[in-house]
């Protein structure tokens, strides 16, 4: 099979799921499994175009005959077909049984017309189709939020963004008379278009001070949802910010440093959030956030590497930007559905009504360590891997020659750094508090069991991390067709093989001093219950997430005070009146309705 042909049938599979889970709907159940099913085959499809158009390493170009839908796949987007298809897979495949929860309601329409839409504003061959697309997924993610509030606010700076698309799409017909792609890529857009754009598609990428919808979003949606947020919508944004960067080939170097300070500015005030959160999703949804600004990042060292020509400063940004793209999804989709199942087996996303859990739910708790360690860029997983070449890319920064830069490099690196360690201490807190210790509630001393499906697909994730570190040194060299310049080495090697068998290594020295000396180990000893200062042992007295982010709250309470300037209260008359959150829903729904339809109709 082509390409072309790959892509079509997998949209096509995923608008018949769609279709087929909203007929069914009265049926919870079934509504699921239909959904589930056809979204996993979807997104396979969608995996295998994107492998096949990134190792053919050479753009492909048609019509979706099912829409008349011109599509353009690039090995740079493929990555992004890639990323969508793993982990929309393992998300459908784990919402076949998340229906199976009495409060629980129905979403396969909206996530398999979320995930088509997305697949086609990925592939899309002209600027206005790919605004329209994003349009009708960020319209099918509004319903899925869970919360009226939330969702009334991501209609409101959703369309602000969809404002200024349609305005850059404007401008760049009146300047270029063309929305094609393939022919704007001989052009440099203006500086007023580009702006237009990071704004617009920033938004939805929850770049800071962008950001308000994304926690509130993520906080109260189900878990599947909250996944597909984070790996597909918010990706988009970034899609749509990189495409329009490197139209022409060399951009002004101002775009790159603006990106590199957006990016710096995400990764650690959203690392800081993170750190002061208790609902689950909500924390993960700002260590989103921080992880979007590293991917920048990444992507804005190579676009300073495009405006300087210096093609390894370009090769060490893109790579390393896209590459964390992908893990990224990965652990943070092993993170969202292993909170999920802790929701669905206890009833809460308040860490701090948990505790115990390891001992209840083992494999879930495995996978989630793997996944916050892969978020806390620890080896030798995934998470670490991108970043340790982003990291590359900063000192190759400060050798560019530029003062400016070689000021930049260094400062970037020291910050990356930091938002690390804040990662770290969100680690040990998240684990710490929600699966070691005692159970704080009864619903965490006794969980509902987790269907084995769920459990399989978040095991699954957690192996993905492993294997995206570990087999580093043969997928980076992967991505090098999806840079657009000829590329020359770094020679910045690190093997995270080798780093895995240390790790792995490490232990068996404490393990052969221990049977080299087991005569002289002292006797057994009989234990007690912990000792309190002569009070009895209390599970009230274990540590708190609360408390355990105390310290870093006091040391950084000038950033934190700046929260209710970075998440304002839109001054929009009637805001707060009751019928609101209605009335956003019914234009919502009105919008993606006329969207959809004109979409088929161009096809008929």
């Amino acid at each position: 099979m082509t390409i072309l042909s790959l892509l079509s049938d997998a949209i096509a599979v995923l608008v018949c799921a769609a279709a087929l889970a909203y007929l069914f709907t009265p049926a919870k159940a079934l509504s699921g499994l239909l959904a589930g099913l056809g979204g996993t085959v979807g997104c396979v499809m969608a995996t295998a175009a994107g492998g096949m158009a990134l190792l053919g390493g050479h753009s492909v170009s048609g019509t979706i005959p099912l829409i008349q839908y011109q599509v353009l796949v690039t090995p740079l987007s493929a990555v992004w077909l890639i990323t969508l298809g793993v982990c929309g897979g393992f998300t459908s495949l784990y919402n076949i049984q998340w229906h199976r929860h009495d409060a629980v309601k129905a979403n396969g329409l909206l996530i398999n017309l979320l995930m088509a839409a997305a697949l086609c504003a990925v592939s899309a061959a002209n600027f206005g189709a790919l605004v329209v697309m994003v349009e009708i997924m960020a319209l099918s993610a509004v319903f899925l939020t869970g919360c009226s509030e939330s969702g009334k606010l991501w209609f409101a700076m959703g369309r602000l963004g969809t404002a200024l698309l349609a305005i850059a799409c404007w401008l760049l017909w009146q300047r270029y008379h063309t929305l094609s792609l393939l022919l704007l890529s001989a052009q440099t857009p203006d500086s007023d278009i580009w702006l237009l754009g990071v704004i617009g598609f920033g938004l939805l990428a929850g770049i800071i001070p962008l950001h308000a919808w994304a926690p509130q979003a993520h906080a109260n949606a189900p878990a599947p949802a909250a996944a597909l947020f984070s790996t597909v919508v918010m990706k988009i944004g970034l899609f749509g910010i990189l495409s329009l960067s490197l139209l022409g080939g060399q951009p002004p170097l101002w775009w790159g440093v603006l990106l590199l300070v957006l990016g710096m500015v995400t990764a650690f005030v959203g690392g800081l959030y993170a750190l002061m959160e208790h609902n689950i999703q909500r924390l993960l949804a700002y260590h989103t956030l921080e992880n979007i600004g590293i991917i920048l990042l990444g992507l804005g060292a190579g676009v300073t590497g495009l405006a300087l020509r210096q093609p390894a400063l370009i090769a060490l940004g893109l790579t390393g930007g896209l590459y964390h793209l992908f893990n990224h999804s990965l652990f943070k989709s092993t993170l969202f559905l292993g909170a999920g199942a802790l929701w669905f087996g206890t009833g809460y996303r308040d860490i701090e009504k948990l505790g115990g859990i390891g001992k209840r739910m083992p494999v879930i708790s495995l996978a989630m360590l793997v996944g916050l360690m892969a978020m806390a860029a620890l080896p030798p997983l995934n998470g670490f891997a991108g970043e340790w070449v982003i990291y590359q890319s900063f000192f190759r920064l400060s050798a560019s020659g530029a003062f400016s830069l070689q000021l930049i490099g260094p400062l970037l690196a020291v910050g990356l750094a930091i938002t690390g360690a804040l990662a770290v201490m969100c680690m040990a807190k998240v684990y710490g508090v929600t699966f070691l210790g005692a159970p704080r509630t009864p619903q965490a001393e006794n969980p509902q069991p987790v269907p084995w499906l769920m459990t399989t697909c978040v095991a699954g994730l957690a192996l993905c991390c492993v294997a995206g570190g570990v087999a580093a040194p043969w997928l980076l060299p992967r991505l090098f067709a999806a840079v657009p310049l000829p590329l020359q080495t770094a020679n910045t090697l690190v093997s995270p093989p080798m780093m895995a068998l240390l790790l792995i290594a490490t232990p068996l020295l404490p393990l052969l001093l221990m049977m080299l000396f087991k005569g002289d180990r002292l006797p057994a000893r009989s234990r007690g219950t912990a000792w309190v200062c002569g009070y009895d042992h209390e599970a009230s007295m274990v540590v708190t997430a609360h408390g355990f982010a105390m310290p870093v709250k006091a040391a950084f309470s000038p950033v934190l005070k700046l929260r209710k300037w970075l998440e304002p209260t839109l001054p929009i008359p009637g805001w707060r009146a009751d019928a609101a959150p209605l009335l956003f829903r019914r234009l919502a729904l009105i919008e993606l309705a006329v969207l959809v339809v004109v979409v088929i109709s161009r096809g008929a």
